[in-house]
């Protein structure tokens, strides 16, 4: 079902109002980050990052998606496992956006701490 988001995009009071019970939403489900301010502590949080209302994709190109995706899997997941290459290619992005780097800080963490992750891939 198609919706016109066109006439609530015009109506910045009630655009507003939808944008703040979204991060309610957020809030209650749990999608939460720890502050910059604050990040070892859980009783300081923020809503992580979303969209508010969904992007038009043309079916036939979802459907090249859909075609591509277990190559691509193959691929982030061969990305993720490089540590090197990850630091290396987000080091501009790590310094200009900070939830890119509490995400790689979690990264380097979690490969300091070692992997506790016994299987990383699923069975085929």
């Amino acid at each position: 079902m198609a919706t016109n988001w066109g006439s609530l995009l015009q109506d910045k009071q009630q655009l507003e109002e939808l944008a703040r019970q979204a991060v309610d939403r957020a809030l209650a489900e749990g999608v939460l980050l720890r502050t910059s301010q604050e990040p070892t502590s859980s009783e300081v949080v923020s809503y992580a990052p979303f969209t508010l209302f969904p992007s038009l994709v043309p079916s036939a190109l979802l459907e090249q998606a859909y075609a591509v995706q277990m190559d691509f899997n193959l691929l982030v997941d061969a990305v993720s496992q490089n540590a090197a290459f990850l630091e290396q290619t987000l080091s501009s992005t790590i310094k200009q956006d900070d939830f890119t780097a509490r995400l790689f800080d979690i990264h380097k963490q979690v490969l300091k701490e070692g992997i506790a992750q016994t299987c990383s891939q699923c069975p085929e």
